[in-house]
């Protein structure tokens, strides 16, 4: 006897599996959300219309035309400023889009969060979500941007023991940069690194494209004296139609709880923040203060941190940080 339910569960497999496979094939021509509409679902082709009917069609469907096509003029990249005049361009091996020409063009990571763990059978959501807000004096004489203030948030749904679809949301607190982020989350053992492939998409007239990423993290681990650290890391590449753009950034935290209540805790300790691509580079010390307590039973981390820039150029300069993160 089939249950019940289970020809609405072949269907919505069927149309997923039809998705996933259409996203694949035109995965290297996906820039924009527009580009991954048109993929999932193409234009259907105009009924033909016999001569008297084009006189008689209302003159709100020439409105709706020029609304498209003015969307489709919106979805396509533009640079975030006027271009950089040719004497000013500096002669690189790396491709156009990595020299940093563009604010939009280098790649924009997610902060210092290590991977959750992918969620198994039932219960196969499983997400986190931060929110970084960055101090600092803007040094005339950075050569670019990494580490700005942002938020967003990362959802999986495992589709065996460790594989997932992963969907990711982020965007900066001013100036464009913000972008979905669909593809798959691999966990190839039960080590915490994580294999990601994933097409980014802009939502704001950036630039998006493919990458491929590994990302590492450990789990606060005692050491000695009532201490413990924890570390986070990532490195990959961001595939463009102009070329591939590297990227690495970590972070490393020591601390000791100084005070507890319940399930809360404070603790006191000192960091190192750390990112490099193209354009950009930065490494920052400093103490770290953090608050650490369970809302709808989960833990979430309230860090203020002071970060030193105390090599590279990269903006902002030195000056506090405030972040939230949690998994759930």
């Amino acid at each position: 006897m089939i249950r019940a339910g289970r020809p609405l569960q072949f269907l919505a497999m069927a149309l997923g599996g039809w998705t996933i496979a259409r996203v694949a094939l035109l995965w290297p021509t996906i820039d924009t959300l527009p580009d991954l509409v048109r993929a999932i679902a193409p234009p259907v082709a105009a009924a033909t219309r016999p001569p008297g009917a084009i006189a008689a069609a209302p003159v709100a469907a020439g409105r709706r035309e020029r609304s498209r096509i003015a969307a489709v003029h919106r979805s396509e990249p533009r640079p975030d400023k006027p271009p950089v005049q040719p004497q000013r361009i500096v002669v690189s091996s790396a491709p156009a889009a990595a020299v940093g020409i563009e604010p939009s063009s280098p790649p924009r990571q997610p902060p210092p969060l290590r991977p959750a763990p992918l969620a198994t059978p039932p219960d196969r959501w499983a997400g986190s979500a931060w929110l970084i807000a960055r101090g600092g004096r803007a040094d005339a004489l950075a050569n670019g941007q990494l580490g700005a203030s942002q938020a967003g948030a990362r959802v999986t749904y495992a589709l065996g023991h460790r594989v997932a679809l992963a969907a990711r949301l982020s965007a900066p607190f001013a100036g464009r940069g913000a972008e979905v982020a669909l593809g798959f989350d691999w966990q190839p053992t039960r080590a915490p690194i994580h294999l990601v492939a994933e097409q980014r998409l802009a939502i704001d007239g950036g630039r998006g494209g493919t990458t491929l990423m590994a990302i590492g993290g450990l789990d606060p681990t005692p050491v000695a004296l009532g201490f413990s650290v924890d570390a986070y890391g990532q490195a990959g590449g961001i595939r463009r139609r102009d070329g591939v753009i590297g990227f690495v950034d970590g972070a490393a935290r020591i601390a000791r709880t100084v005070a507890r209540r319940g399930s809360t805790r404070v603790e006191l300790g000192a960091g190192a923040w750390g990112g490099a691509q193209p354009g950009a580079a930065r490494l920052d010390l400093g103490p770290s203060a953090a608050l650490v307590t369970p809302i709808a039973g989960r833990a979430v981390r309230l860090s203020l941190d002071w970060r030193q820039r105390v090599a590279g150029r990269a903006r902002p300069g030195s000056g506090p940080a405030l972040s939230i993160g949690g998994d759930f």
